[in-house]
């Protein structure tokens, strides 16, 4: 199986997740440990809505600053990884 961000990698199975490479694990993971920081700081939130809060350009808040580069865009990884996971649905 390949990783569902099309870069052409083999996917790895990682804590039962087996839609990513290695290095698009980590930023899912990385993205899933902020996003339970998010909700219980800031209240309800669907994984979706968190999603497109990362990718929303004009979005901006202090927990999302980790995931921008210094112009405010999502970093690349990053957002493929996002965008990757709001296609899977």
């Amino acid at each position: 199986m390949k990783c569902i961000v099309n870069d052409g990698r083999d996917a790895v199975t990682i804590n039962d997740i087996d839609r990513y490479c290695y290095e698009h694990y980590q930023i899912y993971d990385s993205l899933q440990k902020l996003y339970q920081e998010v909700v219980k700081s800031y209240g309800p939130l669907t994984w979706n809505g968190y999603l497109k809060k990362v990718l929303d350009g004009q979005f901006m808040a202090p927990w999302k600053t980790s995931l921008i580069d210094a112009s405010g865009k999502t970093l690349d990884t990053i957002a493929s990884v996002g965008q990757a996971e709001l296609e899977r649905k």
